[in-house]
């Protein structure tokens, strides 16, 4: 038996799903913080008006429409004793950390150019982030073929990502502001130091937890030329990645406006700190729950079903603003419910839209596939801050100020219709998503027959 033909079968203990998926609590350190904070850090902090800020944070993307797909497609032709992408988590782990910190120095140490130093900073930690990050997502396309166990290390992934973020958000506004002693520039500085000591741990974890299993046809590789074939043939990638821009895009704007909302909006007896715990703790709470749910129903189903409860909730977040503050959270807990369907099933039917692409194909390249989603979550996040940015100005934020009347009711649109649509569209694409659970075993078996076909040496008879 092949050894892909044991990848398909393999089932995965807990220690090795935990392995795998407690690098996502270190990676959410410094992205939950990133997204929810760091434009808020640049605005109210560091003085930055809000277009040039949300410039810091769109700029960014031309170098990771480079660099992530270039980083997915060097780590899948990488051959090490450590696999093609453990390696990467072992030695971009301390540059990745030095850079998140020196997002937060840089200011510090180049008070008069605030503005270059913390945009050439970012640009340097999505780098750094990229050298890590697209090998840990690509690596679970290695580790098995088998799609439920797939959706099993999805769902841990995301807990742990999520508990990540939820203890982001716990921390990292009060943390600074004790650090500081009422700097918030120094205490910033001072937690991402902790972020990236504690994140670097967990890498090292998953680095010793974790193996490659899925090998390629010995001799095969695939050519820069054929990548345009293994794209072009693989409908569900395209829907799938269509779908992570917009539904990250509702997600990023919800996730940096909610901030605003709370703040000037709302009207309610509720801190920013709150509001944010209870929409990440509530992702934690959706993971089981659409994990579960997964065993009955296809991965598609579920993100319907996930994405339409956030959308209700939104729905009723616009047309009925809660008056307590009691109904507001029910409203964030939904979305955060919600939000964990889209986390789950997205990280799940990934890896399998690269046996759908090699079947269809010929070509296989799992690195490809994360990098360029990879590339289509930070184009989803850094679209929806650069485009909340500009929105903001445009409505006439002020910070730290009582806003205008017009401008409290453009930030309810923003945190309401807007991710909405972004939800909607993306839900449409999904319907048509064409890859389950059995689709998906037949393409394993199918393409385990062409590998061991494809590797049989005819004999030739060289006696005269």
């Amino acid at each position: 038996m092949s050894e892909n033909s044991l990848a398909s079968k393999v089932r995965l203990g807990v220690g090795q799903r935990v392995g795998f998926g407690v690098a996502d609590f270190g990676f959410n350190l410094y992205y939950t913080g990133l997204n929810l904070f760091l434009l808020y850090y640049y605005t109210d902090v560091l003085g930055i008006r809000p277009a040039v800020a949300g410039l810091i944070f769109a700029i960014p993307l031309f170098w990771d429409a480079v660099t992530d797909p270039a980083m997915g497609m060097i780590a899948s032709r990488t051959r090490s004793r450590f696999g093609s992408y453990r390696p990467y988590i072992l030695f971009g782990a301390i540059p990745l950390a030095l850079s998140f910190v020196l997002m937060f120095a840089a200011p510090l140490l180049f008070p008069s150019a605030i503005v270059a130093v913390s945009a050439a900073a970012h640009i340097l930690f999505r780098t750094c982030y990229t050298v890590v990050s697209v090998p840990y997502s690509a690596m679970s396309a290695k580790i098995t073929q088998d799609s439920g166990e797939r959706g099993a290390l999805a769902g841990v992934r995301i807990l742990f990502a999520a508990t990540g973020g939820l203890f982001t958000v716990f921390v990292m506004l009060p943390f600074a502001a004790r650090f500081g002693g009422g700097d918030l520039k120094v205490g910033f500085f001072y937690v991402s130091v902790v972020f990236a000591v504690v994140a670097t741990a967990l890498f090292m974890t998953t680095f010793k937890a974790t193996r490659e299993r899925v090998e390629l046809t010995p001799g095969f590789r695939s050519a820069p030329s054929d990548l345009w074939r293994f794209l072009s043939r693989n409908r569900a990638l395209l829907l799938l990645t269509s779908a992570i821009v917009l539904g990250g895009m509702g997600g990023a704007i919800f996730g940096k406006a909610l901030v605003y909302y709370v703040l000037y909006v709302a009207g309610l007896d509720i801190s920013v700190t709150l509001a944010l715990i209870t929409l990440t703790a509530s992702v934690t709470l959706g993971v089981p729950i659409w994990m579960a749910a997964s065993r009955w129903l296809s991965k598609r189903m579920v993100w319907l079903l996930g994405a339409g409860l956030g959308m209700t909730a939104q729905l009723v977040l616009f047309a009925a603003p809660p008056a307590t503050v009691g109904p507001f959270l029910v409203l964030l807990v939904m979305l955060g419910i919600g939000n964990a369907a889209f986390a789950v099933t997205f990280w799940s039917m990934l890896p399998d839209t690269v046996e759908y692409g090699q079947f269809r194909s010929g070509v296989r390249d799992e690195g490809l596939v994360f990098g360029l989603n990879q590339l289509a979550l930070k184009a989803a996040t850094g679209l929806g801050i650069g485009l909340l940015g500009f929105l903001l100005e445009a409505i006439g934020y002020v910070a730290n100020e009582a806003q205008a009347p017009d401008t409290v009711q453009g930030l309810r649109l923003l945190s309401t219709l807007v991710p909405f649509a972004c939800s909607f569209c993306a839900a449409a694409l999904i319907a048509f998503y064409p890859v389950d659970k059995p689709l998906h075993a037949r393409l394993v078996r199918a393409i385990d027959w062409r590998n061991r076909k494809r590797s049989l040496v005819p004999q030739t008879n060289d006696t005269p």
